[in-house]
C-alpha cells in the first residue's frame, strides 16, 4: 500500500524521486546502531559466563576447605548445602537471577562469620584467610550474576535500532517511487535479514534465561 501511495506521487511530481544512494546514510546508521547493540549483548554473555564460572570455582574451594584434611568445619557443610540449593532453586530456577534470593543472602553472611569463628578455634590462620577471600569471591560472583541477570541491555539501545530499521524500510521504499515491484523486492530481503538479526539478537540477550545460549 505505501509503495504504491508513493509511486502515484511520484507520477504526480517527479521532482519527489531520489536517487539510489539516499538509502546509504540511513541503513548505515542502523548497520552502526546494531553492531553497538550486538557487542552489547554478547559482552554481557561472555560477562555472564564468567561470573558464573567464578562462582562455582569459589564454592569448589570452600567444599575443599571445610574437609578434615584442610580446616575440618563441619559446620559449614550444611551452610554450603543451603547456599547452592537456594542458589539453583531461587535465583536461577524461578528468578532467572533476576532478583537475589535471601536465603542465598543469608548463608553467604553465615559462612562469613564462620571466619571469626574459626579463628577464635585456634585454625591456622593462613587457611582462615583463604576461607575468607574465597567468601568474598563467591558474593562478588553472585553480585555479578545478579547485575546481569538484572540489567540485561538496555531499552533504549534497542528502541533506537528499531527506530532506524523502520526509517530504512522508509527509506528503501521512497527511493523505489517509480519502480514499486523492485521495492517490494527489496523490503522483502531487508526484512528478512533485520528479522533474522533480530532474532538472533533476542535469543541472546538474557544470558541466564532465554534463548539457545543459557549459562548453566
Amino acid at each position: 500500500w505505501f509503495l504504491g501511495f508513493l509511486h502515484r506521487q511520484s507520477h504526480r511530481i517527479p521532482k519527489l524521486l531520489p536517487v539510489a544512494p539516499a538509502v546509504i546514510p540511513v541503513a548505515t546508521l542502523f548497520a552502526l546502531f546494531m553492531s553497538f547493540l550486538a557487542a552489547d549483548v554478547w559482552t554481557q554473555e561472555r560477562g555472564a559466563a564468567a561470573a558464573a564460572s567464578q562462582e562455582v570455582a569459589a564454592l569448589v574451594r570452600l567444599q575443599q576447605l571445610v574437609d578434615p584434611a584442610a580446616l575440618n568445619v563441619p559446620a559449614g557443610v550444611p551452610l554450603l548445602a543451603s547456599y547452592r540449593n537456594a542458589v539453583s532453586t531461587q535465583e536461577w530456577g524461578s528468578n532467572y537471577n533476576h532478583v537475589a534470593s535471601p536465603d542465598a543472602a543469608l548463608a553467604l553472611r553465615q559462612l562469613r562469620q564462620l571466619s571469626v569463628r574459626l579463628s577464635r578455634d585456634g585454625a591456622p590462620a593462613p587457611l582462615v584467610g583463604q576461607w575468607l577471600k574465597t567468601v568474598d569471591d563467591l558474593e562478588d560472583a553472585r553480585l555479578r550474576r545478579l547485575v546481569i541477570g538484572s540489567d540485561n541491555t538496555d531499552d533504549h539501545q534497542w528502541m533506537v535500532v528499531v527506530v532506524l530499521a523502520f526509517f530504512a524500510y522508509i527509506t528503501i521504499a521512497a527511493a523505489h517511487l517509480d519502480r514499486p515491484a523492485a521495492g517490494r523486492i527489496a523490503i522483502t530481503l531487508f526484512a528478512l535479514a533485520t528479522h533474522f538479526a533480530f532474532w538472533l539478537l533476542v535469543m541472546h540477550t538474557n544470558p541466564y534465561g532465554g534463548g539457545y545460549t543459557r549459562v548453566a
